[in-house]
């Protein structure tokens, strides 16, 4: 018997992101698919938050205040999740750290930052959890990437290289461990509504052609219902129906509107905070 079979189809998930936006959206849904879910992240009075709303719906929900990006601490995660769930069967990094600037703008502490946060954390995380997942043959790993990882857009920076990056990750670990009941898959969201986002009224988007982060939860509900036989992605990307929305061309608007005020470097959140992080 496997874990799937353990636990009715419910696996322990760790949620790396969790205090806010699309994390937070992503682990209230698998607390109410059944799931006991550990919440990661830097920001424990949102955490404690999240768990709450969980809790309070019925769920099993456990607060882990952590920086994920310091050495050692997604090793703490994965094993105080162990300790106070069970393994770790379902895996969600949706932690991230965004700052748009062109190349030769970008400054080296942002540039390592952005890779730490999208593209080395995930790695961190997915090599504690495989040994486990590959013994009991179930798992998923599931990544949180950007429409932005998938296109050339001018000035996406550390973000861009990061996500795109984080997509080939995914791929690896899909191809590595798909004979053995793990799966991987990357959701690479356009434009996602969140309050850390670029407001859509600001370049004249109307609010309701915009993503929101209950769209990526459904999205990773959809995925994990999928048959075992079934396969999809590793790289699904979601967008929103109106091409005005799209993520690429926010974005380059978003840069041309900072570069016509003088405001230098571009901060800017499209599925992650501008300049922020949510880890």
């Amino acid at each position: 018997m496997n874990v799937a079979e353990e636990t009715g189809g419910h696996p322990v998930a760790l949620v790396a992101g969790a205090s806010s936006g699309i994390g937070a959206a992503v682990a209230r849904r698998l607390a109410a698919r059944g799931s006991a879910v550990a919440l990661v992240g830097r920001r424990e009075a949102e955490l404690k938050e999240v768990a709450e709303s969980i809790r309070a719906a019925g769920g099993t929900a456990l607060p882990l205040p952590l920086d994920l990006a310091e050495p050692g601490a997604p090793a703490e995660a994965v094993a105080a999740t162990a300790a106070g769930l069970g393994p770790v069967g379902l895996l969600v990094c949706s932690a991230g750290a965004i700052r748009l600037a062109a190349v030769h703008e970008t400054e080296e502490r942002h540039w390592e930052r952005q890779l730490r946060v999208n593209l080395t954390v995930p790695f961190l995380l997915a090599r504690e959890v495989l040994p486990g997942m590959r013994e009991r043959r179930y798992g998923w790993v599931v990544n949180i990437g950007s429409g932005v990882g998938s296109e050339v857009v001018p000035g996406s920076g550390g973000y861009g290289v990061s996500k795109h990056a984080v997509h080939r990750l995914t791929e690896l670990v899909h191809e590595e461990n798909r004979d053995l009941g793990i799966r991987a898959v990357t959701v690479a969201p356009g434009w996602v509504s969140t309050r850390l986002a670029a407001r859509p009224s600001d370049l004249g988007v109307p609010e309701e052609e915009v993503l929101d982060a209950e769209d990526i939860a459904d999205t990773v509900a959809w995925l994990l219902d999928r048959p075992a036989r079934m396969s999809v992605g590793p790289l699904v990307r979601v967008e929103p129906s109106a091409s005005r929305a799209a993520a690429g061309d926010a974005m380059t608007r978003h840069l041309t509107c900072s570069r016509d005020r003088g405001t230098g470097p571009a901060q800017y959140a499209g599925t992650e905070p501008a300049a922020k992080e949510t880890p």
